[in-house]
């Protein structure tokens, strides 16, 4: 993981405010992501004022090294993509030794400390939304969904206008929906899928180039069986993020959820053409291929996948690692079950 503080004037990964956002990219699990925001000194976001001239020179640059680091995740090849999260420093955080510590100690995944330092930030700036902000990240990396929930929302109650706290949000939410369906509370959990994607789509409102809301959204929509939506949310996400090779991934694992294996095969193609190294889009691939007869094809690229980790022929670990439609899933098991009944080569 990776907060930020930095020189001024960069903008932050999930993050917020004189207040300037530091850019951040924050790798959670096999992820990584980014956003930028600007805040004043006020909590209240002013993208046209406070940091268009010093950041945007930054910005496209910070994209790309965010989706650079994406690319060097996930298993034997790290493309995997979970939702993204944010933290906030603004200008004057430069020189606050406290929101400086937190910052550090976060990246470090030193969560009692880290949370230590933000509440010292806190005492002396109530109403700091970064505080808040990165505070709720810490909760969220504590497991403690709803601490996160509230530190989120009094950022939104800050800073309105700021899409980070929305995104992070909705990503708190959606693990609070999580948890609630493994304890077979479904109506609960879809309340708060409800309220994810919500969240997400007020985080696009503010920043409709903000992949990271749609890839999260896309993430929702999937876990709630609407996958004309996911495919949509995903297919934006892709759009604003071409150097993230995961988020592609997911829009074609999409693709064939929605009866379109011909396109998921052809994208599938392309993103083993520029990521070969890549397990799960090779795994996937010969899913697809495979559901589709092509069954030469579906082997090579089912032994590349193995070649790069030989964990793929477990359908176990595959759920476990992946957030495949059920199609996918389908098809995947049917494939193994037919390798397995073939034996070796």
């Amino acid at each position: 993981m990776q907060f930020s503080t930095g020189s001024p004037p960069l903008s932050s990964f999930h993050k917020l405010q004189p207040h300037l956002c530091f850019k951040s990219v924050h790798l959670h699990s096999n992820a990584a992501s980014c956003v930028v925001d600007c805040c004043s000194s006020k909590g209240s976001i002013t993208r046209q004022g406070c940091c268009e001239r010093a950041t945007l020179d930054h910005y496209e640059r910070l994209r790309q090294q965010a989706g650079a680091i994406a690319a060097s995740l996930l298993l034997s090849g790290g493309y995997a993509c979970a939702p993204a999260e944010a933290y906030n420093v603004r200008l004057q955080d430069v020189e606050n030794k406290a929101m400086q510590a937190g910052v550090q100690a976060a990246t470090e995944q030193r969560w009692e400390e880290a949370e230590r330092f933000f509440q010292i930030v806190l005492k002396k700036e109530p109403d700091s939304a970064s505080a808040f902000s990165n505070m709720g990240n810490v909760h969220l990396s504590q497991r403690r969904p709803e601490q996160a929930v509230s530190d989120f929302s009094r950022a939104i109650q800050l800073a309105p206008e700021a899409p980070v706290p929305y995104l992070n949000r909705a990503i708190a939410e959606e693990q609070l929906g999580v948890n609630a369906a493994g304890a077979g509370r479904i109506s609960e959990a879809e309340k708060h899928y409800e309220a994810a994607i919500q969240d997400c789509k007020d985080a696009q409102s503010r920043d409709s180039k903000e992949f990271a809301a749609f890839f999260n959204e896309g993430n929702v929509q999937a876990r709630m069986g609407r996958f004309s939506n996911a495919l949509a949310a995903y297919s934006r996400a892709a759009d604003l993020a071409p150097g993230i090779a995961g988020y592609r991934l997911r829009e074609a694992e999409l693709l064939f959820q929605n009866d379109r294996a011909h396109d998921a095969d052809v994208m599938m193609r392309g993103v083993v053409r520029k990521s070969p190294t890549y397990a799960e889009a090779h795994a996937a691939l010969a899913a697809v291929q495979w559901a589709s007869g092509q069954e030469r094809l579906a082997e090579d690229h089912f032994d590349k996948a193995l070649s790069l980790d030989g964990r793929w022929s477990n359908m176990g670990f595959i759920r476990q690692q992946t957030r495949w439609p059920p199609a996918l899933y389908n098809a995947m098991e049917r494939f193994l079950s037919i390798a397995s009944a073939d034996g070796p080569k």
